[in-house]
């Protein structure tokens, strides 16, 4: 069994709490690395996106996270992550799955560094810093599992409202393949937009992270289609 973490992750003081190991300002944005003794974590603008802690560094802990877990097949070969952030998923997915091959696609080369230097472990991905919506529509893999976690300005980026998006994801499943997307909605009508285009890529569903703007979105592989039995 998994030891319990020494504390839950306070995310609500993670901008004040720690020490200040790297800083970056790019453009608008301020790219932090802070650590205690339990824990390292990433923050953009504020905003913790990666959590690692040093003694589990498999882990996962912020509460969407956790979520996801249950949502995740039984089974992965091929996993892609659109968002990179500092790796949580790639880490806890490297041991969820032995053998698995996981591609991250991240448009921040800061990003990249960042989690290269400050939160890779034992997991070998592929790297890509490359649009992720370009990278689908050029990608000839297909995958069992992809993951979407990406953010501008306030909220999620324009093309994850755009069924053009969605046709390549779809072409980028496996017949079982499931697709999760951490949405930050600015407005209602976003998730149930997100919910309704990913409906082309199997059954939608979703749940929002109580106390948090996130929403998870996900699909289940439709059933396959019955037929009728043979008369003699």
């Amino acid at each position: 069994m998994n030891e319990l973490p020494p504390r839950e992750f306070d995310v609500s003081a993670a901008a004040q709490n720690g020490l200040l190991i790297y800083w970056r300002r790019q453009g608008e944005q301020w790219l932090e690395v802070r650590e205690d003794q339990h824990f390292r974590w990433l923050l953009l603008d504020g905003v913790v996106q990666s959590v690692l802690q040093h003694a589990a560094a498999s882990e996962l802990c912020l509460p969407h996270q956790r979520l996801l877990q249950a949502l995740l097949p039984a089974e992965a070969q091929q996993i892609l992550h659109l968002g990179l952030g500092g790796g949580d998923l790639l880490r806890w997915l490297h041991h969820r799955y032995p053998g698995v091959q996981q591609t991250a696609v991240d448009l921040n080369a800061a990003v990249i560094d960042i989690y290269q230097q400050f939160f890779q472990q034992q997991e070998q991905p592929t790297l890509c810093c490359h649009d992720a919506f370009a990278w689908l529509k050029t990608d000839p893999m297909q995958y069992d599992l992809i993951l979407i976690d990406l953010f501008s300005d306030d909220g999620s980026p324009a093309p994850l409202f755009q069924p053009e998006t969605y046709q390549y994801l779809q072409q980028r499943l496996t017949p079982l393949g499931k697709v999760i997307v951490n949405l930050l909605p600015r407005t209602e009508q976003e998730w149930q937009q997100v919910r309704h285009l990913l409906a082309c890529c199997g059954q939608a569903h979703s749940l929002q992270i109580a106390h948090y703007r996130n929403h998870l979105i996900w699909t289940e592989p439709k059933p396959a289609a019955r037929t009728s039995p043979a008369h003699h």
